[in-house]
């Protein structure tokens, strides 16, 4: 029975500490469902995504840093990273291998090179448990270094470590060697340690070494030619003074030869997999290295986090759904709840994204959802997602939504055609009939193409938003006309009798935050006393009802830990 791992704890005061800013489960997603509503066509030659797609992804992923770097560079690693995951995933499907486009070609060529999505397969994911989802992400992850490399040679998306070189690579112990259970074995000992405590890299190497020597090249390692066997486990690896100078083999005579390679092979571990997936941060030397190459002794410290370990051991918090007062909904997650938010954004805007997402309840997505579902009933759905009543304002309006689409049935990039009962052939326009003589019709372009080419002498009338176009005279239509004279004496009458009418007021307060953490823990409080509040998180202020004054004071004298004082903006 190996002890458990007995780690050393770090000091990072001078060191450069790097986590992943972005959010990789929200960033799949979002590349998913572009490339599922758009035909996205891959480049000819170097079959990547075009400038054009990535700019749009850039704006769909999780960290705005990405759209900065897709300016600069013209492309993203982190977006190529996200459309290799989702192709591992078989999520997405293209052409990878290309064709040669002559005798001449020396690189494959991939023309009319479109992204296929299996929405089945998709479908199926996302209807998974979170922690389903999860180890489905880690299987992934664990297979599949997504270039076709290991960490001994490539780098990873987020890292800084630079790889052996790849001379001789498919020799010697390398296509051995098993590197989905060194990963998995690398994760599981990674658990014993304590969530938010720095440790340094050099006390998990050590550990390995003493009790773990053969976890990564096995004692005896399978040779596939006798002749690699001359130069031992370690065969495959050499070390460089420069870039570019004479490899010098590494000796598994050397004392310190473990950490020449496993050494190596656990730093850039680190900075790959749990860096990658949010369950660790890492902490580098900032001194100029001066040893020899690939770097050493780089990533000196790593922490855990909550998150890893929840779900590491099955017990992640499941997501909490909010209404709250000011038709905001509040999705508090530690993984990002796909299923949820997919149900929500058919009803909301997206305010803000975070560990807390957040959404506002519009009233036209809404309506679309439905005339589009007659059974659909959006209170239920908000009321099974949160688990408790509906804020009563809410419910209300809500049902006034409701209401109004039982009156009609909203239709989007529709016009309405008049004419006789048999006009011909235009049965794949028509959406419906509202009488004969009457259909709403999509494609209006080529629906009046089509009219022309068959000699009807279609007429085209487009009405302003503020008024409807009249139409010339000796036109035909089943709709009355508008009598001048009687419209004219009519708004003479209305200009005489003036109307009394009484206008309310409302006064709103909004508070102006400096930190949003301090807003944070603001709103909670204001939500704890009743208080209806709208925050918006851009801002950083909170806008309440002039009459909940008095109840938002007591708020604030409860804040120990702040002196609050308030200013009036001029």
């Amino acid at each position: 029975m190996r002890p458990k791992p007995d780690l050393t704890r770090a000091d990072i005061d001078e060191l450069s500490i790097v986590s992943n800013q972005c959010d990789l489960r929200h960033d799949l997603h979002a590349f998913v469902e572009y490339v599922r509503e758009r035909d996205v066509k891959r480049l000819h030659r170097s079959n990547e995504l075009n400038k054009s797609d990535q700019k749009r992804l850039a704006k769909l992923m999780s960290n705005s840093y990405l759209r900065e770097e897709v300016e600069a560079e013209g492309h993203s690693e982190w977006i190529t990273y996200v459309d290799e995951l989702a192709l591992a995933f078989k999520f997405t499907n293209y052409d990878t291998e290309g064709r040669y486009m002559g005798y001449c070609s020396s690189e494959p060529s991939f023309p009319d090179n479109y992204i296929n999505v299996d929405t089945k397969r998709y479908e199926e994911f996302i209807g998974l448990p979170l922690i389903e989802q999860e180890k489905k992400l880690q299987d992934v992850l664990a297979k599949n270094y997504l270039d076709g490399m290991n960490e001994f040679y490539d780098t990873s998306v987020l890292g800084r470590l630079s790889g052996f070189s790849t001379w001789g690579s498919a020799t010697g112990i390398m296509p051995g060697l098993n590197f989905t259970s060194v990963r998995r074995f690398l994760i599981k000992v990674l658990q014993s340690c304590t969530p938010g405590v720095w440790y340094t890299t050099s006390s998990l190497i050590r550990y390995l070494k003493e009790h773990h020597p053969f976890f990564l090249i096995p004692e005896n390692p399978k040779y596939p030619h006798e002749g690699y066997a001359e130069k031992g486990r370690y065969g495959n690896f050499q070390e460089q003074k420069e870039k570019w100078g004479m490899g010098m083999q590494i000796s598994e005579g050397d004392a310190d030869a473990f950490e020449r390679v496993e050494g190596r092979f656990v730093e850039r571990f680190l900075e790959g997999l749990p860096l990658i997936l949010g369950y660790i941060e890492v902490a580098y030397s900032e001194t100029k290295y001066k040893g020899r190459l690939p770097e050493m002794n780089r990533l000196l410290a790593f922490r855990v986090n909550d998150m890893f370990l929840h779900v590491m051991s099955g017990d992640i918090i499941e997501p909490k759904v909010t209404v709250q007062p000011n038709f905001e909904v509040h999705v508090e997650s530690e993984l990002y709840p796909v299923r949820i938010l997919a149900q929500l954004t058919k009803l909301a805007d997206v305010v803000a994204k975070d560990r807390t997402n957040i959404l506002k309840l519009r009233k036209k997505k809404v309506l679309t959802q439905l005339s589009e579902r007659e059974d659909f009933d959006v209170i239920k759905l908000l009321e099974k997602m949160s688990g408790q009543k509906l804020p009563q304002n809410v419910r209300i309006e809500l049902d006034e939504w409701v209401g109004a689409s039982d009156a009609f049935t909203l239709y989007e990039n529709v016009v309405l055609l008049e004419g006789d009962r048999n006009l011909p052939e235009i049965g794949e326009f028509t959406i419906e009939s509202i009488t004969p003589a009457i259909k709403i019709v999509h494609s209006p372009d080529r629906l009046f193409a089509h009219l022309l080419q068959k000699e009807l002498i279609p007429l085209r009338i487009k009405h302003r938003s503020s008024a409807f176009t009249r139409l010339p005279d000796g036109a035909d239509t089943a709709f009355p006309r508008q009598d001048l004279s009687v419209s004219k004496s009519k708004t003479k009458a209305k200009a005489k009798a003036k109307k009394r009418v009484t206008i309310k007021r409302e006064v709103r307060i909004t508070f102006h935050f400096p930190a949003k953490e301090l807003m944070e823990e603001f709103r909670n409080g204001l939500i704890a006393a009743r208080c209806p509040v709208a925050a918006d998180w851009g801002k950083l202020t909170l806008s309440f009802d002039k009459r909940y004054e008095s109840e938002v004071k007591k708020v604030s004298k409860k804040l120990l830990d702040y002196v609050i004082k308030t200013e009036d903006i001029l």
